[in-house]
């Protein structure tokens, strides 16, 4: 019960963090209003991810595609062909009981070989001929056998092209060679029935020009529809134009106008709104468009959902008439090198044929993608909801929770979107409710982390004073930070005093006194708390402190034995710079090892600590450094998992008091490529090998050397000291044992 009132604490309700909300609320609408086409183009990002995540509906296997494809164009020559062949493969698909045909190429200018023909018929009449002599010996043109052909098939629909077209106004514009301003009987497929309500006459898509097919061929096709397909402002295509108003008449589309003669000649109805399109259908199918009249595109998905057949293929029956029977076919470039592709939400390289025939299965199976103006209110209320919902949650629950209801209301709404858009075909934005949420949820949180983390800041300055940073975190971050108790893990436990404490406080003015201590504890505990070390206890001139507690610390050995050199130097520095500390010298122990380390104390008072043998031993290896005359001694066990880099030399085996077993000490002079001559603690260390190989005679001369080097280095007078005690029986090793600490 002693974390529920913390707990309890985090959940007041924050006025200010929820007014806030609002506010924010407020001006992500007053955004949207007024970078509305910047929404729109991240919601058709969106979109496009969120189309290939459903499962795509299957076509329906009634339309298929004739290409003109590299193996055709290797066969029948380049594109484009003479229209005897296109006749040829008119023909062929009305032998294999094809139903429709639609056209994805322009026929605006007459067949080359006719050209020629009239240049060679012109010169025979020039001769005398007679036009019957004449078509005798030149025979039907090229044009003509197409035109032919396309009668007796009976549903062949022609596309075309417009100049241009625009949803503005159009300007006065020069008409290009080959297009038409006005419309040439018998004229496109236009909407016979219109249906205008009252008012302004809207305003559509206009096109100032068009480029129909060549007499001959136009009266000869069913119908002629326009292929023109509008990419969006990114580049991708999602939708096709279903109404181009031209000279005066509301065209159809190359994909209605196969619809329509695959239906017989259904109505074809287009209604008109103040607003521009408000509704199209063809054979009583109602299609989904907005106010300008264009229709999303439900991609299918998948290798090839639209069969392929290269034309010449077709054309030498090679293909089972089973697969043509009775289908729409349509007929277009998808040899990458004649161009005629496009970007699309499922590919990035879709031939436009493709597109087509999506738009003429999409009306065949009625499957179509709605983005209804409902859907915009759908998104709209859906954003007020999460917004207020957002900003409740955040001034009221804690952080966690706050984040967790965010997650919620983030993949609940984007859920409902992507449900709605798979069995309804309905598209509802994502991007404003959910950049809403995100945008509410960062500023009303970071909001409460600032204002109401100034206090827990206070907190931690405070007791930072008394407690290691770490120590803080793990106190007050973590759910059991308050609780007693200790876990065994695997430390570094590093002890420091000032030689000859006592004498020093005698002889030195307590103010004096304490302002010394004070830039010495300073000195020595950045260096231990920059290098990872945990500061335990400052007790008069004495400092302990552990590695590898409450967080990990990767080599804490080395970084224990880093420290105590760090010390070590920076007391040199002081001594060189700051008078008081001209006599101070200091003696360093470091022990690693298992130790306890955890809460200790009462239920009302207790410290983060360490105890155990690892400690204790800490504790006594500094007292030897007394004993030794030498400033860092470590265990065996520290120097070896500190790994390589240190001067030292194993001083031996000590038994220290409260340890029955034997200890191997090692004392560390330095880092390698420090002034510390690396020779002399090698020399120390074969004289060590020797006394234990049991050859006291050469030990004993290095040592001598050694101390003709250094006369005042104890532990070769400690050595020399030994092995003349008793030279009758020399040790085998060199043991140590101290009463005192």
């Amino acid at each position: 019960m002693a974390s529920a009132k913390p707990f309890l604490t985090a959940l007041r309700f924050s006025w200010r963090a929820f007014l806030l909300g609002i506010v924010l609320l407020g001006l992500m609408f007053a955004a949207h209003d007024r970078f509305h086409g910047a929404f729109e183009r991240m919601d058709l990002i969106a979109y496009d991810l969120r189309i290939n995540t459903i499962t795509s509906h299957p076509s329906s296997g009634l339309v298929a595609i004739a290409t003109i494809d590299d193996r055709s164009i290797a066969q029948l020559g380049q594109w484009p062909w003479p229209r005897l062949v296109l006749a040829r493969l008119v023909d062929s698909l009305k032998e294999y009981n094809v139903k429709v045909i639609g056209f994805d190429a322009i026929f605006s200018e007459a067949d080359k070989s006719d050209v020629t023909r009239g240049e060679i018929g012109e010169k025979l009449a020039g001769l005398g001929l007679k036009q019957d002599a004449i078509g005798e010996v030149l025979g039907p043109g090229n044009d003509q056998a197409f035109a032919a052909a396309m009668k007796s098939q009976g549903l062949t629909v022609l596309g075309y092209a417009f100049q241009s077209h625009n949803s503005q106004a159009l300007s006065a514009s020069v008409t290009t060679v080959g297009y038409l301003d006005k419309i040439r009987p018998p004229g496109p497929l236009a909407y016979p029935i219109v249906r205008q309500a009252p008012g302004k006459s809207p305003q559509l898509i206009e096109a100032d020009a068009y480029s129909p097919p060549i007499p001959l061929l136009n009266d000869a096709a069913h119908s002629l529809g326009y292929f023109d397909v509008d990419a969006d402002a990114d580049g991708e295509i999602r939708s096709v134009m279903t109404v181009v108003r031209f000279d005066g008449r509301y065209c159809a589309p190359l994909f209605i106008a196969v619809a329509d003669a695959y239906a017989g000649g259904a109505p074809m109805v287009l209604g008109l709104g103040p607003n521009g399109v408000s509704g199209v259908s063809v054979a009583g199918e109602q299609i989904p468009v907005d106010d300008g009249g264009l229709m999303l595109v439900n991609f299918r998905r998948g290798a090839n959902p639209f069969p392929h057949y290269s034309i010449s293929d077709i054309i030498n029956r090679r293909i089972a008439p089973e697969k043509l029977a009775g289908k729409i076919v349509l007929v277009g470039a998808t040899a990458h090198g004649l161009g005629d592709r496009g970007v699309t939400p499922v590919d990035g390289d879709m031939a436009r044929v493709e597109i087509h025939a999506n738009a003429i299965d999409n009306m065949v199976q009625g499957d179509f993608i709605r983005r209804p103006i409902e859907a915009q209110g759908i998104a709209l209320g859906a954003t007020i909801l999460i917004g207020l919902l957002m900003s409740l949650g955040v001034a009221w629950l804690s952080a966690p929770l706050s984040a967790a209801l965010g997650a919620i209301l983030l993949i609940g709404y984007y859920g409902y979107a992507q449900t709605r858009l798979l069995h309804d075909g309905l598209v509802i934005g994502i991007v404003f409710p959910l950049l809403t949420a995100i945008v509410i949820y960062m500023f009303l949180a970071g909001y409460r982390y600032i204002t109401e983390g100034r206090k827990a800041h206070r907190l931690r300055v405070a007791f930072g004073h008394y407690l290691h940073p770490d120590v803080i975190s793990a106190v007050v971050d973590q759910r059991d930070g308050l609780k007693l108790g200790g876990e065994r893990r695997h430390l570094s436990i590093l002890f420091a005093d000032i030689v000859n404490y006592t004498g020093l406080s005698e002889r030195t003015d307590p103010v004096a006194l304490v302002a010394l201590l004070n830039d010495y504890m300073t000195k020595m505990t950045d260096h231990i708390m920059e290098s990872g070390g945990v500061v335990d206890k400052i007790r008069g001139d004495g400092i302990m402190a552990f590695w590898g507690a409450p967080l990990a610390v990767a080599n804490h050995a080395r970084a224990a034995i880093e420290s105590g050199l760090a010390m070590l130097m920076e007391l040199e520095a002081l001594r060189k710079h700051d008078p008081r500390f001209a006599e101070i010298d200091i003696g360093v122990g470091i022990a690693t090892g298992e130790a306890i380390v955890g809460n200790f104390g009462g239920e009302r008072r207790f410290d983060y600590s360490v105890i155990g043998d690892t400690v204790n031993l800490a504790s006594r290896l500094e007292g030897l450094t007394r004993q030794f005359k030498v400033h860092l001694l470590v265990s065996r066990v520290t120097y070896t998992e500190a790994g390589a880099g240190f001067i030292g030399r194993e001083l031996g085996l000590v038994k220290v008091k409260g340890k029955e077993l034997l200890v191997s000490i090692v004392d560390v002079a330095g880092r390698v490529n420090d002034s510390v001559d690396p020779a002399f603690y090698r020399r120390f260390g074969d004289a060590l090998t020797m006394i234990r190989a049991g050859d006291v005679f050469s030990a004993r001369r290095e040592l001598e050397r050694l101390g003709e080097e250094r006369p005042n280095d104890a532990p070769v007078r400690m050595y020399l000291d030994r092995l003349a005690a008793d030279p009758e029986h020399p040790p085998a090793d060199m043991v140590f044992e101290f009463e005192s600490k």
